[in-house]
């Protein structure tokens, strides 16, 4: 009995995660980006069927910067929206409400398959099964992760086909190293998600980077002739780079008559125009004028402290690692990948903002890293850590939803929260916000003025009377409701408003409540 539950304890988590998760998601406010991403993948999904079948569908918003917006993660969602649509759960919401909640769900799941794929790097790297479901089950778990894979359409799927194609890096330099051969098969998988990659963040282009780490560090583990591997994997090199190239076209019909384009797309979305600041120590940081230590700062405070600490096991692990070159190369290159696009995203000082959701990508590459490092010095303390930690994770989970995105490790004790990092950013606080004001004690005949409108008027009574933000000063009649959220909550009210409902939470069993979104009755 204890054999069986050892080996299913695993699909037990999974079938539980997936089914709670779901839930959750679509349960999840409508955040600020959904209705500009939900029209660019409508737009982009129109102009596709435009030019196949002729039809005169509107493509309106994909016009100047919105047609450099990858929609490769729209065509996926696709099959969900199809599907899920059909359920009666959603009946009462309209067209557009819809199907972003289902893009909820397709982000979920396409988070939960990169954690299957975080397994078999990790269990191709230490060749142990336990540990590898014991790191998935705590990168599943882990809030800020997890918060994202509730809505954020664009950086979990990007993270999620990023994993992949790692994998089929890791792959493709086992069998090498093993073989000394190339599959084509692996060479087809990594084009075809390569190309998926690029089609959901020209960024992708980033992915470059660790595929030529990797096959540096082969050939010098192996003691192989860079020119002489190139040429003789010629073939498939170019197999894989018109592969690349045909897919990522064919997914992005905006660059169907000028190819062109993607140059363009490269330059404005290194450079992209975003004037927003992100509260970082106190600090609000400019996204076109950032300090260096912008996101060592953040990595910093986002990352578990366990995850940092055992990055320096390295000097521990050292003569251990020399004796496993296939984890040599495999933790090596990851390791050198990270460096090198964190220093390349700084010297080329690319515009970066609310905290390190461009970087997102990269999490779990050092989640590997680390505890693969922590694995190979002490299996005993890592078992025990990561029992620890995803208890930990589970409490904050459940103590911090919807906010789980907002989560910092401890190192925040350091100093408060509340003013000093960016907090609710992404506006998941709108259907919480909405419940409160269907709240059955709220006198519905006011209007609300909120710098949500559209996140929160799907959720409350049809009958209420929403008036645009930008009217808050205006000589309103009184009395109505002003909500504060996002960015937003640091702004001010009219005279006469006092605050009838704030929405809050404290992270790691911290004292210090902090502030997500502000409701205020102004007479």
């Amino acid at each position: 009995m204890t054999t069986i539950l050892k080996k299913s304890y695993f699909n037990i988590f999974l079938i539980l995660f997936i089914t709670i998760g779901f839930y959750l998601s679509v349960n999840t406010g409508i955040t600020h980006d959904e209705f500009h991403d939900f029209l660019v993948s409508e737009s982009n999904k129109n102009l596709f069927l435009n030019k196949i079948l002729g039809t005169n569908f509107d493509t309106s918003y994909v016009v100047e910067g919105n047609k450099y917006y990858g929609s490769g993660f729209h065509y996926f969602s696709l099959i969900f929206e199809l599907t899920l649509s059909k359920l009666g759960y959603f009946d009462k919401y309209s067209f557009e409400i819809k199907s972003i909640l289902i893009k909820h769900v397709s982000v979920f799941f396409l988070f939960t398959i990169s954690g299957l794929i975080f397994k078999k790097i990790i269990k191709l790297i230490v060749q142990d099964e336990n540990t590898a479901r014991l790191s998935t089950i705590l990168y599943l778990f882990y809030p800020y992760l997890l918060g994202h894979s509730f809505f954020n359409v664009k950086d979990i799927p990007f993270l999620s086909i990023w994993l992949i194609c790692t994998y089929f890096i890791v792959r493709i330099t086992i069998n090498f190293y093993k073989k000394n051969k190339i599959l084509l098969k692996h060479v087809i998988f990594i084009s075809l998600f390569t190309a998926y990659l690029l089609s959901i963040r020209i960024s992708g282009l980033l992915i470059f980077i660790e595929y030529l780490i990797f096959i540096l560090s082969l050939t010098s583990l192996m003691k192989i002739n860079l020119f002489r591997f190139i040429l003789r994997f010629i073939k498939e090199i170019l197999i894989s780079i018109t592969l690349i190239i045909i897919i990522f076209i064919f997914l992005q019909p905006s660059y169907w008559s000028e190819p062109f384009l993607i140059i363009d797309a490269i330059k404005f979305m290194s450079q992209h125009l975003q004037t927003v600041c992100t509260i970082t120590l106190g600090e609000c940081m400019k996204a076109q004028n950032l300090p260096t230590s912008y996101l060592f700062i953040w990595l910093f405070f986002k990352l578990p402290i366990f995850i940092i600490l055992s990055l320096f096991l390295y000097i521990l692990i050292e003569k251990k690692i020399d004796k496993r070159p296939l984890s040599l190369i495999i933790l090596g290159s990851l390791s050198f990948s990270v460096i090198a696009i964190i220093l390349l995203l700084i010297l080329l000082n690319v515009n970066l903002y609310d905290e390190i959701r461009q970087v997102m990508f990269l999490l779990p590459l050092i989640f590997i890293i680390s505890l693969s490092f922590l694995r190979i010095f002490s299996k005993k303390i890592f078992n025990i850590t990561c029992l620890f930690y995803i208890f930990f994770f589970l409490i904050q989970n459940v103590k911090i939803y919807p906010y789980n995105y907002i989560w910092i490790n401890n190192f925040s004790h350091i100093t408060k929260v509340q003013g000093v990092f960016e907090l609710d950013y992404w506006g998941v606080s709108t259907k919480n916000i909405a419940k409160f004001l269907n709240n059955k004690s709220i006198d519905k005949s006011p209007c609300i003025i909120t710098n949500r409108n559209n996140g929160i008027k799907p959720f409350v009574n049809k009958e209420r009377c929403f008036i645009e933000f930008d009217k808050l000063h205006n000589n309103n009649i009184r009395p109505f409701y002003v909500v504060l959220m996002e960015r937003g909550l640091r702004k001010g009210t009219p005279n006469n408003c006092e605050i009838i409902y704030e929405e809050t939470r404290s992270l790691n069993f911290s004292n210090e409540k902090l502030s997500l979104a502000k409701v205020f009755r102004c007479n």
